[in-house]
């Protein structure tokens, strides 16, 4: 038989849910505390990556300030007239690269004995040099084998006498030849 409950207030059993909603805050606390730790990791090694991202921002600045500072310093440069300095430089070099003692022995070499150079102007190009030249001969077989010396010789190319004056035209009473020819000073020999 029931007996029914008179109580204005019935007695509910509530020591499950009690137990459920113990065990579930624990759970949460233990899950809150994992979290926590968890952030607490994550912050200490995202603090490290921060730190090392604003030193290389930093680095980066001043990398970049330096390289507009080297920028604004090249525009400066006047790049047109250096390459002209830098050619007129590499001519000086040029002209202390070869031998001047070899030049005048080939210059020697085609000489005819009855010949004697008065002047010698040379002008170094980059891998030539041109001669003037100013010689005083006894005849004038002297001077044509002058110039077929050096158009013999693979060292000289083109002399092209410029002025001619015959004994009756100088004071000396001798010949007298102004050639400009072409001086290759590294032309192999054969």
């Amino acid at each position: 038989m029931i007996t029914p409950n008179l109580a204005t207030r019935p007695f509910l059993n509530t020591r499950p849910v009690w137990i459920v909603a113990a065990v579930a805050g624990l759970l949460a606390l233990i899950l809150i505390g994992f979290n926590l730790r968890l952030y607490l990791v994550a912050n200490r090694h995202l603090d490290d990556e921060t730190a090392m991202r604003d030193e290389l921002e930093h680095r980066y600045s001043a990398l970049a300030t330096e390289v507009r500072t080297h920028v604004n310093a090249l525009e400066k440069v006047p790049w047109r007239s250096l390459e002209g300095r830098v050619d007129a430089t590499n001519l000086i070099l040029h002209e202390h690269s070869f031998s001047w003692i070899e030049m005048l022995d080939d210059i020697e070499r085609v000489m005819p004995y009855d010949l004697r150079l008065t002047k010698i102007s040379p002008s170094v190009g980059p891998d030539e040099v041109t001669l003037s030249l100013v010689a005083i001969a006894r005849n004038r077989d002297a001077m044509l084998d002058f110039l077929d010396n050096m158009i013999a010789d693979p060292r000289f190319e083109n002399p092209t006498p410029s002025s001619e004056k015959t004994p009756e035209e100088t004071t000396l009473a001798t010949y007298l030849l102004s050639v400009r020819v072409t001086y290759h000073p590294y032309e192999e020999t054969q």
